[in-house]
């Protein structure tokens, strides 16, 4: 299907300020919402997403572009592909050891902190970055994709700073996400597929949020080692097969 008349691709700067600004609106007024009503509902947090959602199910399925944003079917991966996932479950090892298991709390609790987590926040979120902004920037080169559609995922967790945390913990959250970003960035585009990102970024947020005890930061530290240790594998790796994602040329698919 050809592409090139579609708006994200004659306008994919300001196709990115609006996906930013439609996120930040949405997270934004819903959280405020919340907070005027005073719900109290384990899914309350995350009812700005719903929205999002139904939006880009609506507009993937009429359009007909999951392909297009790397909803690719898992049967596809290698051998060699599903071992570069290892790293992510071995993060999530590390934050349920962090949180010290889970809390004591209704099982219908963590039924929906699941489903909100994976099907909401993880699906909006990898969709949005990892999917069509990733999409939207390849053509200026898979390097300025991966990095730009980080450093936004980045400066998107930037909004953290104004739940009161310290400027210590603030830069931290937004480092971690850029290289959390990076490296999930480079996954889909070396496998073609953002279904496992998407299920590691609900998992991932799932076990923060379902933990015994906050993990401290020390933890956050080990997590951005693996993180770093992966992205010195995937380049190593690559370099030796002379197929390194952020320096060849993207087919065109506009």
């Amino acid at each position: 299907m050809n592409y090139s008349n579609s708006f994200s691709v004659k306008k994919p700067l300001l196709t990115i300020v609006l996906i930013e600004l439609m996120l930040i609106i949405f997270v934004a007024g819903g959280s405020a919402y919340i907070s005027i009503a005073e719900l109290t509902h384990p899914l309350a947090p995350f009812f700005g997403f719903i929205p999002i959602t139904l939006f880009l199910l609506i507009y993937l399925t009429i359009k007909k572009q999951w392909n297009r944003y790397y909803f690719n079917s898992l049967s596809k991966l290698s051998k060699r592909q599903w071992i570069e996932y290892i790293p992510l479950l071995l993060i999530l090892i590390v934050l349920l050891i962090a949180n010290n298991g889970f809390q004591s709390a209704p099982f219908s609790f963590f039924a929906y902190m699941l489903l909100s987590q994976i099907f909401l926040v993880g699906f909006v979120e990898e969709t949005l970055f990892r999917g069509i902004m990733l999409r939207i920037l390849m053509p200026r080169g898979k390097t300025v994709a991966i990095v730009s559609s980080s450093v936004l995922f980045g400066i998107t967790h930037a909004l953290q700073a104004l739940s009161g945390q310290s400027l210590e913990d603030t830069i931290l959250q937004i480092v971690y996400a850029f290289i959390l970003g990076f490296v999930l960035a480079i996954l889909v585009v070396r496998n073609g597929s953002i279904i496992l990102t998407i299920l590691f970024h609900g998992l991932h947020n799932f076990l923060n949020f379902t933990g015994n005890t906050p993990s401290t930061n020390l933890y956050t530290y080990l997590v951005l080692a693996i993180l770093l240790l992966q992205l010195l594998w995937l380049f190593i790796s690559t370099k030796n097969n002379s197929s390194l994602p952020i320096k060849t040329n993207i087919e065109n698919s506009y």
